[in-house]
């Protein structure tokens, strides 16, 4: 079982790029069975919101935060120095070119977003994670869970699909009426070599 630090959205140090949110983040994290000492690559890392997640549960593993946008990357660097993830690589550019940089076998490998290059994201993951190994891919469109999950089947064993919908109850006239954020479909699948 993975070590989760359960961080509260308020915790990070937020812009204009997207993060996910805290329950999705602490889910995907048990989903993904992160161990102390694993490798772990998020790619498209957005504001760091998982990557610190990861980072906490891995260490004293490495985490590969990849991210092509510049604004994001700053955040994550800025994430990276407020929680003290000193197990944080930071690496710019747009996956799967990006991932060249990653010249190690890695255990973990988060997907939350795919730039429309899927297929060559998996295939890398079924190259670079060791056996007994697990891919998570996160996406808020049907048409991208769709597509995920039929080339997940076709590169990974025990494949599975999620939806997620969370709400948060909010204050209203002395009352509470909960607030629904989008739903999440997340897809797991593990890497028998």
């Amino acid at each position: 079982m993975s070590n989760i630090a359960g961080y509260k959205d308020d915790d990070y140090i937020r812009g204009k790029a997207p993060m996910t949110k805290r329950e999705i983040r602490i889910l995907t994290i048990s989903l993904l069975g992160i161990k102390s000492g694993d490798v772990v690559v998020d790619i498209g890392a957005g504001t760091g919101g998982i990557t610190m997640e990861a980072a906490y549960a891995a260490a004293p593993g490495t985490v590969y935060a990849v991210e092509a946008k510049e604004a994001a990357l700053e955040l994550v660097k800025k994430n990276k120095e407020h929680f003290h993830a000193d197990n944080v690589e930071i690496i710019q550019g747009k996956a799967p070119e990006a991932l060249s940089a990653i010249t190690r076998d890695v255990d973990r490998v988060i997907i939350g977003g795919s730039g429309g290059k899927m297929d060559d994201l998996f295939i890398w993951c079924r190259e670079k994670i060791r056996n007994r190994g697990r891919v998570i891919a996160n996406f808020v469109t049907l048409e991208n869970a769709a597509q995920a999950t039929t080339l997940m089947n076709r590169y990974f064993e025990n494949v599975e699909l999620i939806q997620v919908g969370i709400s948060r109850g909010e204050g209203i006239g002395g009352l509470t009426m909960l607030k629904a954020a989008n739903p999440i479909f997340i897809i797991t699948g593990d890497v028998i070599k």
